[in-house]
Order: C-alpha cells, then structure tokens, then sequence
C-alpha cells in the first residue's frame, strides 16, 4: 500500500548556482500517492470517519483537496459526497461521476452550518477543507516539518510555504517545536508564508495591522504587529495561530503577484525539472522573489511544493527493439555501483524479465534517468508472484524521488504481490522500501561452498 508522507526532500545545486543561495531543498509533497500535500490531510480524515463509523463524507473545499478526498474515500470504500453551492459548476464538470448535495436553492447565511446540518441529519461526516477540521489538519501537516527536521537536523534557515487556510503554518511550527523539545534541533527555523496580495484573510489582516501601527508596505517584520480581533471567533483562533507561529519564527508573509508566479514557476521547470502548477507555486516564487532582492542570506533553505513532483514519464519497455538489451544491462550495472551484480548476472535477469516480467525506465525529456527489473517468479501462493531484481536512479537524481515513484508504479502493476532483497548494508535502500511498505520476512542466505575445507 502506498503511504503519505516521507516525501522527498531534495537539494537543488542547480538553484543554489543560478540564484547565488548557499543550501536549497526542495520539499516534493507531489511524490504523495495522489499527487498533493492534502493527501496527508485526507487519509486522517478518511480513517476518523471510519473510527467514528459514519456512513460516508460530505466534501468541499478547493479541487485538489476535493479530488484528494474522493480518492482516499474510494481506497477505503466509504461513500462520498460533495456539495454543490451557487457558482460552482465547474464542480460539475470536474466531478461528473459524483454523486452531490445540491444547496443551491438554500439561504446561505454560513455554508459551513449548511454543511455540518446535513451531515449531523444523515450520519456523514464532515470533511470539507474548514475550520471545523483545523486540529485533525494540523496534525497531519505537522509531520512535514518533522520530516525536514528529521532530514536535516541543526541549522535549518528558513522554510518557505503557501499560505492559504493557516494549517501548514501552524502544522509546520508545531513539527518544529516537537523537534525541539525532543532536543534534536537547537532554534525554529523562520517560516515564511507566501500568498497573494489581496483577497488572502491572513494577509488582509496583517497588512491593516501594518497600516494601523504606521509601517511601510515593504516591511514585512511580523513582530511590529498587534492582532486585530475582527475576525470570525472559529476563524480568528486559526489565523492568529497561524500569524503567532510566523512571529515566534521572526517569519514574515510574502505577497507575490500573477507576473511573477509565473515566471517563478517556468525558472524552476527549467532549472531542475519540476513539476509544479501557478496555483501551488507561492512558496517558490516568494523564495525566488527574495533571492532575486539578494536577501536570502547564507545557510539551509527549505520550499515546500504543495504538488512538485519530478518531471518524469514511467515506461514499460516491451522489447529490445525500444532499448538495447547492452544499454538496459550498462544503466542497470552503473547505477547499481557497489550493489550491482556481474554484467552476465544482470543481462540474464534482463532477459528473463523482458520474457517474463517488467521492465520499466523513468525519463526525463527523453534521456532515461532510472530503471526497475521485475521478474515473475510463477509463484501464485509459496511466495510474493514478482520478485524486485533491481532498482537504480542515474548519478545526479539523489532525493528526487525517482526511486520512490519507481516502486510505487512497480507495486500498481503486480498487484502488490512484489518481493525484493536489499544488502544489509545499504540503511538508505532498507529506508525507502520500509516508508513504501515493505517489512522484513526473512534473511536470504546464500551457500557458498568455497569455504568448506
């Protein structure tokens, strides 16, 4: 089963050499199974409804979280629902196969109380992108930072996110006091929270507070702020938290505008190959703004990318016609390095794949950059049907993700039922493959008689 979470987090020399930045990693939250940081928020939400035996879900917030929604709710075979308010007929369009809870002709006063009716008269549960989800939320994007802190340890500079709602703010500060109280890092890294610049309720609030204490538009320091309080109460509770955890970080909010987002998203398509779409690229182009302003000083820079993903195409290859069996055998054996095994070894399970198995090849405008070697051991019931032969990324892929994405597709296509052996070892490999969702079985032991007497 493929899990949330643990999603790559790779340095970009790239980056760092064209904006003239000491250290920058990319945090890809696209590498989720479903291609989106809201998937770590769907699965709680999914497994709550199910803990709290709720005959189904009722959704609404934005179309990432919505389609991330569905695709959890189907995976653990619970009924869903999504609302349908004036306006929103591209729900419709994007939705087409749901079924829907048609408020249109309601009196809406507070679409949230609309919502949380129903699901109260209908046993549903509640799992609209709202404030009514805050805590859940949090803790489910608390584990990002967690996972940076775990990564990187001491001496994390900044973190750059999207700010919408507050949860990655507040999620993200929390992982970091976690980390902190546990001892494994010595100071919070500063949280920087990009959006636009107008329209965001966070940002409208902290730019009036600005106005109000007289400072300049360009000064984005958080701590010359005092809170107003003409905020909704559910609301204002979230969004203070979340402007109190970019104050405690000496953080600041970033406006970006349309031009640049899209240049800041084309530059980083170009530079490293990232998938990232304009509506999920605040973070980096808030980052890019200040790199290009020369004030991202020296140290460790991380951006989260709600969904960047490595920019590849996975293909199964059906002959040598394609790729020849030399090319497949020098790839597979250079990419291997200290783990491979001899050239004949590695054709034969090459051949014997392309017969009975698969092998697939990760590309990246055309030029393979990884490979897996699967073969089908014709096993039904004794052990695992395919068994993982080998598995490599290209000199130059490390942290992106390749590996992962890789194996992901491999489980899709044999069902799950897949073994691998890995060296003792190699903590790396071992690493993945346990965050994917291997277990240890058994010890492989090979005999050897060339060391009887």
């Amino acid at each position: 089963m493929i899990k949330t979470g643990k999603t790559p987090l790779m340095r970009s020399k790239k980056l760092e050499k064209a904006l003239g930045v000491e250290e920058i990693y990319l945090k890809l939250e696209g590498a989720n199974p479903y291609g989106n940081k809201f998937d770590r928020i769907s699965e709680t939400l999914v497994k709550d409804a199910i803990v709290r035996k709720r005959g189904g879900l009722l959704v609404d917030g934005p179309s990432d979280y919505i389609k991330s929604i569905i695709n959890y709710s189907e995976k653990f075979d619970i009924d869903i629902k999504v609302s349908l308010f004036k306006n929103e007929q591209w729900k419709k369009s994007l939705f087409q196969n749901m079924s829907f809870v048609d408020f249109r002709n309601n009196k809406i006063n507070n679409k949230h109380e609309l919502i949380e009716k129903y699901c109260k008269e209908n046993n549903y549960y509640n799992a609209s992108n709202s404030y009514g989800n805050k805590h859940l939320s949090i803790v489910s994007l608390q584990k990002i930072g967690e996972e940076i802190a775990e990564r990187l340890g001491n001496n994390i500079s900044t973190v750059f996110t999207q700010l919408s709602n507050g949860y990655t703010v507040s999620g993200l500060y929390n992982g970091f006091v976690d980390k902190w109280v546990e001892g494994e890092i010595n100071k919070y890294p500063q949280i920087f929270s990009c959006t636009i610049p107008y329209g965001n309720i966070i940002y409208n609030d902290y730019k009036k507070n600005l106005e109000l204490n007289d400072l300049s538009m360009d000064d984005f320091d958080v701590k010359a702020n005092k809170y107003t309080k003409n905020l909704f109460a559910d609301e204002g509770a979230l969004l203070e938290e979340a402007l109190n955890a970019i104050n405690d970080t000496d953080g600041k909010i970033i406006p970006v505008d349309e031009a640049l987002l899209t240049e800041s998203v084309h530059f980083l398509r170009k530079q490293e190959h990232i998938y990232l779409t304009a509506q999920e690229g605040y973070s980096f182009a808030g980052f890019y703004k200040m790199a290009k302003e020369g004030k991202i000083k020296n140290g460790k820079h991380v951006i989260i990318l709600n969904n960047g993903k490595s920019d590849l195409e996975l293909i199964r290859i059906e002959n040598f016609k394609e790729y020849s069996k030399e090319s497949l055998t020098k790839w597979t054996k250079e990419w291997l390095q200290d783990y491979s095994d001899t050239l004949d070894e590695t054709e034969e399970a090459i051949e014997f794949a392309m017969r009975n198995g698969f092998v697939v090849i990760a590309l990246r405008n055309n030029i393979p950059q990884g490979i897996g070697v699967v073969v089908n051991l014709g096993f039904e019931k004794v052990i695992p049907t395919y068994h993982l032969v080998y598995i490599g990324t290209k000199e130059g892929n490390k942290g992106r993700g390749i590996a992962s994405e890789l194996l992901n597709y491999l489980i899709e296509i044999t069902e799950g039922r897949l073994s691998l052996h890995v060296d003792l070892e190699n903590k790396k490999a071992r690493t993945l493959y346990q965050k994917i969702g291997f277990k240890t079985a058994y010890y492989r032991m090979i005999y050897n008689n060339t060391e009887q007497a």
